[in-house]
């Protein structure tokens, strides 16, 4: 019995020092996994563009992005509770891969192949329909000045900022520092747009240990790890929009950097 009890012992003792080890190999994989994810999503964003005379994929920030010829957009439908009224967006979008390939009209997804990389395997998202809860099907968003539409909501494009329609326009900043798709935080992300320059209204994710993950203009991807503890936030499962500047917030300049920048004729 002693002997049975101390062989117990070892294994509760190795189990213990296992499974934190295990534990930060699987965050590593979610990682690797996100990254592949944006560099096959930045492939076929090439793809689109090298066969629609540089134009770049449409970018549209209201619910009929991609779904009529005259709003067409990279992806189709938007991301949602069941907490948030239907009224505004279907539920059903939320769980819908076929808004994202085939997608819509200006879709990349005839590029991409498989809607399994719209989405983060960390972003554990749900929501609840007809009293199930369903996987959502999608946690990445392009930058909005990637050809965008000029007006979303309360937010416009400011004149004195770039907005890139071809390939040919991301000069400033530079292919390599400009973003094209981040991974966006599961209560922020609803339609295809991430806004963010002149202060940020939707917020990244930070799913990879205090981290979000981004792929730019030349095709590489990169993680950034976040500085500021407002970055951060927890899981809420309520559709919120992260309106202002944040004064003081690194991550928030580091984002506007890469989103776009002043023309020369700015004030």
């Amino acid at each position: 019995m002693i002997e049975l009890l101390v062989v117990i012992a070892i294994i509760a003792i190795l189990a213990g020092l296992l499974l934190p080890a295990l534990s930060r190999a699987k965050a590593r994989a979610y990682t690797v996994v996100c990254l592949n994810n944006l560099k096959q999503l930045q492939l076929a964003w090439h793809l689109y563009a090298d066969d629609n005379n540089d134009r770049l994929a449409g970018n549209w920030g209201s619910p009929s992005g991609g779904f009529y010829p005259n709003s067409p957009s990279w992806v189709s439908g938007a991301m949602t509770y069941e907490t948030m009224p239907s009224v505004i967006v279907p539920f059903s979008d939320s769980t819908n891969t076929l808004l994202l390939v085939p997608g819509g009209f200006g879709s990349i997804g005839p590029y991409a192949k498989s809607p399994a990389i719209y989405k983060c395997q960390a972003d554990k998202s749900w929501i609840r329909i007809g009293g199930q809860a369903h996987p959502r099907v999608r946690s990445v968003s392009m930058n909005w000045w990637m050809d965008g539409d000029e007006f979303d909501g309360e937010v416009g494009h400011s004149p004195y900022l770039y907005v890139f329609r071809k390939m040919a326009d991301i000069v400033t900043p530079s292919p390599s520092q400009a973003f094209v798709f981040v991974d966006e935080h599961e209560d922020s992300i609803t339609r295809g747009n991430f806004i963010c320059g002149e202060g940020w209204y939707t917020l990244p994710a930070s799913r990879h240990g205090g981290a979000g993950t981004f792929s730019f203009a030349d095709g590489h991807v990169e993680i950034k790890r976040w500085l500021d503890p407002r970055t951060i936030l927890p899981v809420k499962r309520m559709v919120g929009w992260f309106l202002g500047s944040q004064p003081q917030n690194r991550d928030v300049l580091w984002m506007e950097e890469r989103a776009t920048s002043e023309k020369p004729e700015a004030p």
